[in-house]
């Protein structure tokens, strides 16, 4: 009997005694790779970083690539209760999760359903070094992607992928990554899709560009594809006189753009060329091809592609465009653009570029998600969203308050009211999918994450609302009214 009271006594003890301390090398119980999309990348840290139980650095840890730190990022924690909608099969484990970038929305949809092996950052001592701000470490990249190099053994397969449109939409000629074929009906049949949730995509311009300039969708679109290539081409895109009055005094227009396969890239050629929904059509072609780097006015200047020796572009030389490898380098090339320095980046093939903006003063233009509202688009970093067929400035320079972004001009601004209710209608739907033979605590992780993506709870920032008729926008906030039913070349139907 006293035997008994011991031993009761002892588990109560054990009970309420605190975790271990969680090294932050320490071995995992779980390894998760998710690929894909670089648009939601701080929608998903948020996602991420919300599982573990205490605090970063302490409990938790937060990694980045050592390159440019833009291309993967990485967490580690023990997994909160059951209490907080954790499985029960996750509940407590130590899970690493691996979220990639690089080359953007195709890289969560065609590495997931062949099982690519690709390159993938490295959470090890030996190599990661500890750094301050956002994240605890920076880690390397090893492994080479399919086709770039020979395998060096420690590439990892994606679990799952994220694609800020749907995979039907990866469609040659203008939106497969370099070297790879779009994927075959049967390839797509093999994987589970499921549609997440709606994200604003939104038109990046410089400041020197003045909130009273109008931007239809014909004129942004124009900018984007060579059609106006200086500021001051069309009336109705007089601008103030720091941009100049002619070439080689920054008239021309330069377009931060992403890579082939890229879903921001992706959701540029839908929504300005219809790609691939007019596809031998009667509509016409579809196969409008945006420009490239090679449309740029100076072409390459030097250098040979390498990272001590890049290839330099001139943007001072006229009509510049920039193809980067992640939303992140856009938002540094718009940055760069405004306030001035030297833009480094990779194209798809892995080869680098640098681009210096001097004292800046540049007007820019983009295609990004709103995503990036408050963080790289604010006063500082000298660029602002723009409205849709009309004018004004759309920003946030305090994303950690609770101030409403602002607001300038009349047009349609990505606001969250517009998204949901339908009025702005350059939003992509964000889908996450997995191969069909997916199993065990992996398939446990993308079913639970993938939930809390789209729930409406998850769904509270600026740039993103979950989607009818799986939640109903007059019971539950953050619900769009309105969805293309996970695809792209539907038009938006509202459903509320």
């Amino acid at each position: 009997m006293q035997f008994k009271k011991i031993a009761a006594a002892c588990a109560v003890a054990f009970a309420a005694a605190p975790a271990f301390a969680l090294s932050a090398f320490d071995t995992a119980d779980l390894t998760v790779y998710l690929s894909g999309a670089s648009a939601p990348d701080n929608f998903l840290e948020t996602l991420a970083t919300g599982m573990y139980t205490g605090t970063k650095g302490t409990d938790w840890f937060a990694y980045v690539d050592s390159g440019d730190g833009k291309q993967q990022r990485a967490f580690f924690g023990t997994m909160k209760g059951t209490t907080d909608g954790v499985p029960a099969s996750l509940a407590g484990k130590k899970v690493l999760f691996i979220k990639r970038s690089t080359g953007g929305s195709v890289f969560g949809v065609n590495p997931v359903a062949r099982a690519e092996a690709l390159a993938v950052l490295d959470r090890n001592a030996a190599t990661c070094t500890a750094t301050t701000g956002s994240y605890n470490y920076k880690c390397p990249v090893v492994g080479v992607d399919p086709g770039v190099g020979t395998p060096t053994g420690q590439e990892m397969v994606p679990d799952f992928g994220v694609s800020d449109v749907s995979p039907a939409m990866f469609k040659e000629p203008l939106n497969v990554e370099f070297g790879k074929t779009q994927l075959s009906p049967a390839e797509v049949a093999g994987m589970t899709i499921t549609q997440v949730n709606t994200l604003a995509m939104g038109l990046a311009v410089t400041n020197a560009i003045p909130d009273t300039t109008y931007f239809s969708r014909a004129v942004y679109g124009a900018l984007l594809s060579g059609n106006l290539t200086g500021w001051k081409q069309a009336a109705n895109l007089t601008v103030g006189t720091d941009i100049g009055d002619g070439v080689g005094d920054k008239d021309g227009v330069i377009v931060c753009r992403r890579v082939p396969g890229s879903g921001t890239q992706t959701s540029y050629n839908w929504f300005f060329n219809n790609f691939p929904c007019t596809v031998d059509s009667i509509a016409g072609s579809g196969n409008t091809q945006p420009t490239r780097m090679t449309d740029s006015a100076s072409g390459i200047v030097s250098g040979s592609g390498t990272s001590a020796d890049p290839f330099v572009i001139d943007p001072s030389a006229g009509y510049t465009v920039l193809e980067n490898s992640s939303s992140g380098n856009v938002a540094d090339c718009m940055t760069k653009a405004a306030a001035g320095g030297v833009h480094t980046f990779k194209d798809e093939e892995g080869k680098s570029y640098s681009v210096n903006f001097g004292a800046g003063g540049y007007g820019a233009v983009a295609v990004l998600s709103v995503d990036s509202l408050g963080k790289s688009s604010n006063a500082a970093n000298g660029w602002s969203y723009r409205a849709l067929d009309g004018a004004g400035m759309y920003y946030d320079n305090d994303p950690t308050s609770a101030v409403v972004p602002a607001s300038t001009g009349t047009g349609v601004h990505p606001s969250k009211a517009n998204l949901i209710e339908g009025k702005y209608e350059f939003a992509s739907e964000l889908t996450m999918q997995y191969r069909s033979s997916l199993a065990g605590l992996k398939k446990d992780f993308a079913d639970f994450f993938i939930g809390r993506a789209g729930a409406p709870a998850f769904n509270t920032s600026a740039w993103v609302a979950a989607l009818p008729p799986t939640y109903d926008p007059t019971t539950t906030a953050n619900v769009a009214k309105g969805t293309r039913g996970g695809n792209m070349c539907k038009p938006l139907q509202r459903l509320f």
